[in-house]
């Protein structure tokens, strides 16, 4: 069920495109990140425990990120950004 969940997730990802890397494909952007969806989900959720939800692939400060949104164990939505070069993740305050 979970990869279910991650596939569909990365699916609306590719068809719909984030509202924050308006000029660049998502094609292009998929072809600049080496890490994974499932990967940089599992970095979020070291940095953030609880449940990815939602991800978007786009760009920060010139890098292609994964933009992913988790519901914390205070059920709090928190969202992470991972890089897609490194995996390196950070949380947004």
């Amino acid at each position: 069920m979970r990869k279910a969940i991650l596939a569909a997730t990365a699916a609306v990802v590719v068809a719909a495109g984030p509202a924050w890397a308006l000029f660049e494909s998502n094609k292009e952007l998929a072809a600049n990140a080496r890490i994974p969806l499932d990967e940089a989900v599992k970095n979020a959720v070291k940095v953030v425990p609880g449940k990815a939800v939602e991800a978007d692939l786009g760009k920060e400060r010139d890098r292609v990120v994964w933009k992913i949104e988790v519901i914390d164990q205070n059920n709090k939505s928190q969202t992470v950004y991972v890089d897609a070069q490194n995996g390196q993740a950070r949380q947004d305050k």
